[in-house]
């Protein structure tokens, strides 16, 4: 979805705990039934796989796909380029938190239904829109994958922190110290981008927190980014434009 293609086949590669014949059944039809529900959802099939025993339950899809009519990279952007993110950040953090039972049930609820909503559809959007790069947002960050998309880019941008969607409850957390695992490691991108001084210090962690299922970043022209928002906005995404490409080598984050 992320290079604007389309998946066609997948196989299922599933670990099941150590239990009785009769349970291991049970558990690999209700967890293929499921993987099936999700890809004729997007017109893709179960083509096979492989199942094993281990410790941990564990599900892992290989999906082959066939490029789009537009095929997408990070690096396509041009000056006066509006970015637009399609989701709020903050997954890694809230994660982390329930695993310590700090997050309440309303804002783990909003969390993993952000998680459980395709980038299909907003894909579809940004290639009908002309979009110019794409990317998804996963575990290296909002920053890190931005830095990607940016790095083979002789320009700039200006990004505007306050317009950053994050999920409820994500500031607090990270102001109680409750962080993923990879957020240090993903830290050390702040190093590529120019911050001003009065952008908080708590939303700037939330723009390198480690995303899963995370949504799509794009630059589309900047003439049909608010009609190319107001889609995606209309398609159930929290979408925000989040900031532009500018002529400048500057890669500067303002509040």
């Amino acid at each position: 979805f992320a290079m604007g293609g389309r998946p066609t086949g997948a196989l299922a590669f599933v670990t099941l705990p150590v239990m009785s014949p009769e349970l291991i059944e049970e558990d690999l039809f209700q967890i293929l039934s499921g993987v099936s529900s999700v890809l004729r959802e997007h017109q893709t099939s179960l083509v096979g796989g492989h199942s094993a025993e281990g410790a941990d339950l564990s599900l892992a899809l290989t999906v082959v796909g066939e490029p789009g009519d537009v095929p997408l990279v990070k690096s396509g952007s041009v000056v006066n380029d509006q970015f637009i993110l399609t989701k709020p950040l903050g997954t890694g953090v809230l994660l982390a938190g329930a695993m310590r039972r700090e997050v309440n049930g309303i804002n783990l609820k909003s969390c993993l239904s952000a998680m459980d909503q395709s980038n299909a559809p907003a894909a579809k959007i940004f290639v009908e829109s002309g979009a110019t790069s794409m990317t998804d947002i996963t575990g290296f960050g909002f920053l890190g994958h931005l830095w990607e998309m940016l790095r083979g880019n002789k320009f700039g941008i200006r990004l505007n922190v306050s317009a950053v969607p994050v999920f409820d409850g994500v500031i607090e957390l990270i102001a109680n110290g409750t962080m993923s695992s990879l957020q240090e490691s993903n830290e050390s991108v702040l190093e590529e981008f120019v911050i001003d001084s009065r952008v908080d210090t708590t939303k700037l962690k939330a723009l390198v927190d480690p995303q899963t299922s995370g949504g799509l970043l794009a630059s589309v022209p900047g003439d049909v980014a608010p009609d190319c928002l107001r889609k995606l906005q209309d398609a159930g995404y929290a979408a925000s434009i989040v900031g532009h490409v500018t002529d400048s080598a500057e890669r500067a984050v303002d509040p």
